[in-house]
């Protein structure tokens, strides 16, 4: 398959095999998001390049494992675990995923059949029993996380010359199989418990308050809550909370909140109708400091509110006088 190309990071999020989310841009970068697929039918294998650095909230697939690793300049974090040369993460089915880049970052991730995983975890000696199903960091040292690297860089470029090799059942069914049994072995061998936790907390429970604490960011954005009662419904402290934001995003709660308004706001505006106004708009969320907003809303973009609104009624005129001309 071709390398598939953005100009939009939503565009790029949605390409994004074997997880449903959504992606927040922190700050401005190259604008340029690409994405290689090469669909192996129990393997899908992804070479993803960033536009700019991010936070990503999503679940992986029911029946689906994934595993990410990330490549030589980047700076991202997942799961709370900064993401290094020394090991991959790995994903059970239906894991809440979470990641932050500090810069535009470049991954592999790989989208795994559960079914062929389990019919492989038979025949590999030393897997422990609840290891597939425990989503962690899996360390098992540069060397090996270099072949990897090595085995998908070959395959990615393969695809390129011969894309209908990949076509090919045997062919399919021979490197699912290899990367399958390269993954089963690493995490035979490797020892999740080696890495510790970035900051001490255990990641269910981590996990489970950045649940909460979002979902009422979000009902707080839509009009339905209020962001003072976050800690309440988190169920936590101030601390802890705090330190859950920090350790998944690296930001603070409050800040997260802007940054999803901000996005959220975004949106409205692109899909705006004749007679919206910024102001208009803003209000709907809950902004009243239109100057700070449109100097935050700059800084994210790189454009301002008034010109995003503007183009999207032009585009919505030129659309309404496609019709009328029918």
């Amino acid at each position: 398959m071709a390398i598939l190309t953005f100009n939009d990071f939503e565009a790029y999020a949605d390409a994004v095999a074997g997880v449903d989310g959504h992606m927040r841009v922190t700050g401005r970068g190259n604008g340029d998001w690409a994405l290689e697929l090469l669909d192996a039918g129990d393997v899908i294998a992804m070479l993803g390049r960033d536009g700019a650095p991010m936070l990503y909230r999503g679940l992986s697939h029911a029946g689906r494992y994934h595993a990410y690793i990330t490549l030589p300049g980047s700076d991202a974090y997942m799961q709370g675990h900064r993401a290094t040369d020394e090991l991959f993460i790995w994903f059970a089915p239906g894991t809440e995923v979470h990641a932050v880049t500090r810069v535009a970052s470049r991954f592999i991730a790989l989208d795994l059949s559960a079914t062929a995983i389990l019919a492989h975890a038979s025949g590999v000696a030393g897997l422990v029993d609840g290891r597939l199903d425990r989503t962690h960091p899996v360390m098992v040292g540069r060397e090996q996380i270099h072949q990897l690297i090595t085995l998908m860089m070959r395959a990615f470029k393969i695809n390129q010359r011969r894309p209908q090799l990949f076509a090919v059942p045997a062919v399919r069914r021979a490197f699912s199989g290899r990367v399958i049994h390269e993954l089963l072995r690493c995490l035979a061998l490797g020892s999740p418990d080696a890495v510790g936790r970035a900051r001490g907390r255990p990641i269910v429970s981590r996990n489970e308050i950045i649940s909460r604490a979002v979902q009422h960011i979000q009902r707080s954005i839509r009009g339905e809550a209020t962001i003072g009662e976050l800690t309440l419904s988190a169920r936590t402290s101030q601390r802890s909370l705090n330190r859950a934001f920090d350790e998944i995003f690296g930001m603070g709660p409050q800040q997260y909140y802007m940054l999803e308004r901000l996005h959220v706001i975004r949106r409205a505006l692109r899909e705006a109708r004749p007679g919206d106004t910024v102001t208009l708009i803003c209000s709907r969320f809950g902004v009243w400091d239109l100057g700070r907003f449109a100097g935050m809303y700059r800084k994210v973009f790189g454009i301002h509110p008034s010109t995003e609104l503007a183009a999207a009624l032009e585009a919505s005129r030129s659309r309404a006088a496609v019709r009328r001309g029918r």
